[in-house]
């Protein structure tokens, strides 16, 4: 009597492990992380060309007749003084720029960099889950829907902060903006060796108003002390002494230097502890997920 052959159903190959199916995808949110960066700091560097291209009319009103009048009226017995400087200071701020503006733009640059981290592990929770929609039904995570792949995202990351006690949070508070962008204003000022002089009477309490008033007066001391020390040159001398020193401000802002920490180390830096926190949430998530 022939026996019927009993058909025996193949057994499934071992789903990919957690690190298989997260690595290629924060890999992509690392990249992406590090490009967004580059993007935002492009504000810095264009907000900086287009002050130098007043810094001719800055010029020619720091050697105007006006500006030397007030000069020589702060040096005449019972005078006030101080015109000269406070004029310095307002034709800076009408054709370059104010304290507020720098330190607005700064603040401006951490909080789109910190957003779009957040909306980068959005979209990086997207494609894990439309990467597992494809795997059999028998493996439990290609059961893991989007809104609840995106709430244990957000509970897991919860868990790893606390954990670790760490800086970095999961939300974009202006705490952390304006310490990132403050701490850097101020270092730049202090590397530069300005004192709390023109511009930081009656600044704001915060150490980012602070920090760039110590920036600005840092050029408007300059400026002072060269023009009336060389009163001769022409307009394009002074500025073009203005543009280097611009420049300068510039890239202590973005770059940093040996002992000061630009914007690019303090954001890469963020960066990278929350890329750490980053993968350690995912594959929490994706290993409780396989063991249902």
């Amino acid at each position: 009597v022939s026996q019927a052959a009993v058909a025996v159903p193949a057994r499934l190959p071992a789903p990919p492990s957690p690190e298989e199916i997260a690595g290629p995808h924060l890999k992509w949110a690392e990249r992406e992380a590090a490009r967004l960066l580059d993007e935002h700091l492009r504000q810095i560097d264009e907000f900086f060309d287009h002050t130098s291209r007043h810094t001719p009319e800055f010029a020619e009103r720091a050697l105007s007749w006006g500006s030397k009048w007030r000069l020589v009226a702060d040096h005449l017995p019972f005078t006030k003084g101080d015109r000269h400087r406070a004029f310095i200071r307002a034709q800076f701020e009408q054709h370059l720029f104010t304290p507020a503006q720098l330190s607005d733009l700064v603040e401006q640059v951490v909080a789109s960099h910190l957003a779009h981290l957040d909306s980068l592990e959005s979209e990086m929770l997207v494609r894990i889950r439309t990467d597992v929609a494809d795997f059999p039904e028998a493996y439990p995570i290609a059961q893991l829907d989007q809104s609840s792949l995106d709430a244990q995202y957000d509970e897991a990351l919860a868990q790893v902060l606390t954990a670790a006690a760490s800086s970095v949070r999961s939300d974009v508070g202006t705490l952390l903006v304006s310490e990132i962008a403050g701490e850097v204003l101020t270092q730049v000022a202090l590397k530069l060796g300005v004192s709390a002089g023109i511009l930081t009477t009656g600044a704001a309490s915060s150490w980012a108003t602070f920090g760039v008033g110590l920036v600005v007066g840092l050029i408007v001391d300059q400026i002072v002390s060269w023009v009336w020390d060389r009163y001769a040159d022409p307009v394009g001398s002074l500025s073009s002494q203005l543009d280097r020193k611009l420049d300068e401000m510039r890239g202590l802002i973005v770059e940093g230097s040996d002992d000061v920490q630009g914007l690019r180390w303090r954001l890469e830096t963020y960066a990278d502890e929350r890329a750490r926190v980053r993968e350690a949430a995912v594959l929490a998530i994706l290993r409780e997920t396989s063991k249902e």
